[in-house]
């Protein structure tokens, strides 16, 4: 037999065990689903397929210090928010987050924060052009599967009329953990509560330290399979980098679960 088919038809073997693994999960209420930025990215892109550029990582951040020149809190000549602006061109995630540091800070120093988080996600939900994943999505819940997101929108909810649920109330997230509150967890907090939005290393450090939030998270990767659905380079993120580092040490002696969703043309 050719090599190449050969091995084409294994691959296809291990992708068919890994849907079947899938679907026992979803009958057995032991699958979760986090979204990330590609889910919002995808169900609100253009016609040609481009995405909002205000809701990607750099262009939020950019939208941002855009933000707070053009209504006068600062000036370009600043020399933080030319550094922030600098630190853009850097596609590591270092520099991302040198620049989400600057204009956390400014947007908490000015008050501007909440003002800002209402102007680029508010109307987003409204700006929905392919809600077929959402539908996926939607109908997944309806058969057992649990949600959960890192986008700061509530796209997402309000496509599937389930309420948000956020990392302040402690009462709220062990219903959410036992399965008696139906809803959408938000680990990186919603636009609707900005004081729980991760944006920069301080909101990362908190989240990392959350108790409520991490117990979450390692009991879903110890206890049900996770499915990452347009997460990618969001798993680098100071969170989830250091969660599926412990998730891989813990379970280094029994076979990997968990799966990353990503389109024909994506790397990993």
């Amino acid at each position: 037999m050719d090599p190449p088919n050969e091995a084409a038809k294994e691959a296809a073997r291990r992708q068919e065990e890994i849907l079947a693994r899938l679907r026992s999960d979803l009958k057995n209420n032991r699958l979760a689903i986090i979204t990330g930025a590609g889910v919002t990215l995808n169900v609100t892109a253009d016609t040609s397929g481009k995405p909002l550029s205000r809701i990607t990582w750099t262009g939020l951040i950019r939208n941002g210090l855009d933000y707070l020149v053009s209504e006068g809190f600062v000036d370009t000549s600043n020399r933080r928010t030319q550094r922030a602006y600098k630190a853009l061109e850097d596609p590591e995630v270092d520099g991302l987050l040198d620049a989400a540091n600057i204009v956390s800070s400014q947007m908490k120093q000015y008050g501007q924060f909440p003002t800002w988080l209402e102007s680029v996600f508010g109307s987003l939900s409204q700006e929905t052009r392919h809600p077929d994943l959402l539908d996926m999505l939607k109908a997944l819940h309806e058969r057992g599967a649990t949600l959960l997101t890192t986008n700061y929108d509530d796209v997402l909810e309000r496509h599937c009329r389930l309420q948000r649920v956020g990392r302040s109330n402690q009462d709220d997230i062990s219903k959410f953990q036992r399965g008696d509150l139906d809803g959408i967890f938000h680990i990186h907090g919603s636009y609707h509560d900005a004081h729980e939005v991760v944006l920069d290393t301080t909101d990362y450090y908190e989240v990392k330290h959350s108790d409520g939030v991490q117990d979450v998270l390692k009991t879903f990767l110890q206890y049900k399979t996770i499915l990452f659905v347009g997460c990618g380079s969001g798993l680098e993120d100071p969170n989830f980098d250091a969660l599926l580092r412990w998730a891989s040490e813990r379970h280094k002696n029994i076979p990997h679960r968990h799966c990353l969703l990503i389109r024909d043309d994506d790397s990993v």
